[in-house]
């Protein structure tokens, strides 16, 4: 009962406090709360629904059989859009909310907005070695099936909510990218429904002109509706080595050697002053020496950058071992430095621990 009291005089306090203040103020200059209060709690909850679900149309294989009705729901509309005569652009119809950008799309309501309901993984071939994923289908949820059944992307950007869709019709990079090349360069095949809503599927093969122009299109060619990417075998550790740098030309010159060793699997840098750096290289490994083993993704380790940071601090290299799919979202918590900006604590382990606080009291009540 004094929990509960405490509770209450705390959230009258906040809410006059909010009063005062303004909710504007609050949310441009206090953004920590919304985040903490709000943001976490509600996307913790999307994820354990998409995640569910994603795994529950693969394992029960409707995926396939939703596809095929979900495309041709898209090429009725576009149809319906080219019958009423076309007057206005089209775009698709996902919220501006879900896309990994701060900017608002204006032109979502004034163009057509034509409704893609495609978030799941359809097939896995091994023997091809290919996935055929639909566009809104993302990393997070493909190296949470591939990982799994011991197979990657050879090119997975870091950030979980990245979407097939934004990397193939934008285009996506990552620290093997200096052998495989950007996101676009593992896709065998796209699908396509064009503006007079015909479904064109396209590879080096067949229809190859559209196949080389839809990256960096932008969705402004037709609406992705499905994509064949390569694969490749995966091992359930990355060892990292740490190789603190300075001095500019050094850093480029470390950073350059690092990527012309194809035995690196992955190459990294980042760069905290123009003369400082921590270059990072990598490779997959059955085994990890359990006294080197770091697992950061979990919520109460640092954040990676920082985490980068302490080998530039202490001056020294060093090699770790690190769960597979954690090295794959290692910026994903942070969302590389962003958060750093948004929660204004000189410690990040204070926020760490208010966050596990919360965290406690969500499973409390």
């Amino acid at each position: 009962m004094d929990l509960l009291l405490c509770l209450g005089a705390l959230a009258v306090v906040f809410l006059l406090w909010i009063k005062c203040k303004g909710v504007e103020y609050v949310i441009v200059h206090q953004r920590w709360i919304f985040v903490c209060l709000f943001l976490l709690p509600l996307s913790v909850l999307y994820d354990v629904y998409y995640y569910v679900r994603a795994w529950l149309i693969f394992k029960l294989c409707s995926a396939p059989k939703l596809h095929d009705q979900r495309v041709r729901d898209i090429q009725r509309q576009v149809r319906e859009w080219r019958n009423n005569g076309g007057k206005t652009y089209m775009c698709t119809g996902r919220p501006g909310w879900l896309t990994v950008s701060l900017r608002v799309g204006k032109y979502k309501k004034t163009h057509k907005n034509i409704m893609i309901n495609l978030m799941d993984i359809l097939e896995v071939d091994t023997s091809r070695q290919v996935v055929r994923v639909e566009p809104l289908a993302n990393m997070g949820q493909v190296t949470a099936l591939l990982n799994s059944i011991g197979w990657t992307l050879p090119v997975l950007p870091e950030l979980d909510d990245l979407t097939v869709g934004g990397l193939v019709m934008g285009t996506g990079i990552e620290s093997s990218s200096h052998i495989y090349g950007l996101f676009q360069h593992i896709c065998v095949a796209f699908e396509l429904v064009l503006a007079d809503g015909s479904l064109v599927r396209c590879s080096e093969e067949e229809n190859s002109d559209l196949f080389h122009a839809v990256p960096w299109s932008c969705g402004t060619l037709g609406f992705l509706v499905a994509a064949e990417i390569k694969i490749v075998p995966a091992k359930p550790w990355v060892k990292l080595h740490y190789e603190p740098v300075r001095g500019l030309e050094n850093i480029c010159s470390h950073f350059h050697e690092a990527s012309k060793n194809k035995q690196n699997t992955f190459v990294e840098g980042i760069q905290y002053t123009l003369d400082t750096a921590v270059i990072m290289t990598g490779t997959m490994t059955d085994y990890a020496e359990p006294d080197k083993i770091n697992r950061i993704g979990l919520h109460f380790k640092p954040w990676f950058f920082k985490h980068v940071e302490s080998y530039l601090k202490r001056d020294v290299g060093g090699t770790e071992y690190i769960p597979l799919r954690h090295y794959y979202h290692r910026h994903t918590r942070s969302i590389f430095w962003e958060l750093q900006v948004i929660f204004h604590f000189k410690n990040i382990y204070t926020f760490l621990l208010l966050l596990d606080l919360l965290i406690l009291f969500l499973r409390i009540f």
